[in-house]
């Protein structure tokens, strides 16, 4: 070996492992965009898909036609009214149960879809070392409750009967588990998701109330029901497509992120910073002239 060779090596290599390790950023970089990328496509597509399937069974509560079922009251609200009966629940694949259309099909993608986007969505997610296992294990829970339930309902779709419901119930049953994990991951991504952590927090905020039991307690409160709500279906599917948009938005820089939102906005947002400061000193003051026995804090 010539003699200078060997220094050269030595001299070169952190240069090289530097470089090394900027192409790895870089890769992992594209990858946990094209992730979130395919994330919100899912997404999007599970909102849509949700949409015609519940479309298929409550427009006549908003507009005049004729009843999907054939035997319903003619007119609209009275319609409205049977399709709200757990008989027309395409969502749930249990008998007695008469299929509309092809809503049960559509939904049961839209289910799919929804865990897969979750699933890819978790898998991009960034911050303290400790997040990414986290949201990894949590929305990988997720994503397999809202698969494992939209599965049987897209074969029972295709049947024409109910197909699997063992299993729906099955998949159905990790919710009281994803109730848990989904607002623990808003509290974490908020405070430890780095860059888009407050974004992320939002996300995982609606990946909650979109999840069964709470969109049936919030349908129920706005638009009442013998049954099922009219609103069930579509408050999680406008749920879902708020998620993409947050989701969309952390693949934009930050410094950009403002230039979305209306002057006005802006504006408020800015007076609100600049406020927060003077606002936690009045406070303080408010507090030790409360509090005169407490031992000041210097």
């Amino acid at each position: 070996m010539v003699p200078g060779a060997a220094s050269t090596a030595v001299g070169h290599g952190p240069p090289a492992r530097t470089a090394a390790r900027r192409v790895v950023t870089v890769v992992l970089r594209v990858f946990g965009v094209l992730l979130r990328v395919a994330g919100v496509l899912m997404l999007v597509t599970s909102a849509v898909l949700g949409i015609q399937a519940w479309w298929s069974r409550f427009s006549v509560c908003l507009v005049r036609g004729e009843p999907p079922v054939p035997g319903l009251p003619e007119d609209g609200a009275g319609a409205c009214v049977a399709l709200q009966d757990h008989l027309y629940d395409y969502s749930v694949p249990q008998a007695p149960w008469v299929p509309i259309a092809d809503a049960a099909q559509r939904e049961g993608l839209s289910l799919i879809a929804l865990g897969l986007g979750v699933a890819v969505v978790s898998l991009s997610l960034g911050g303290r070392w400790f997040v990414w296992p986290l949201s990894v294990a949590g929305g990988a829970g997720l994503a397999a409750m809202w698969a494992g339930m939209g599965e049987p309902v897209w074969r029972s779709g295709l049947a024409g009967e109910p197909v699997g419901f063992v299993d729906w119930r099955a998949a159905s049953a990790l919710g009281m588990l994803t109730l848990l994990s989904t607002p623990a991951l808003a509290l974490l991504t908020w405070f430890h998701g780095g860059r888009d952590g407050r974004l992320l927090a939002v996300f995982w905020a609606a990946m909650t109330a979109a999840q069964p039991l709470p969109e049936l307690l919030f349908t129920l409160s706005v638009w009442g029901s013998h049954d099922t709500s009219p609103l069930r279906g579509f408050a999680r599917c406008a749920i879902v497509a708020v998620a993409a948009v947050v989701i969309a938005l952390t693949l934009i820089p930050v410094d950009r992120r403002d230039r979305l939102l209306p002057r006005p906005v802006r504006a408020l947002g800015r007076a609100v910073r600049r406020a927060l400061p003077t606002a936690a000193a009045k406070m303080r003051e408010l507090d030790g002239r409360l509090s005169p026995s407490r031992p000041s804090r210097r």
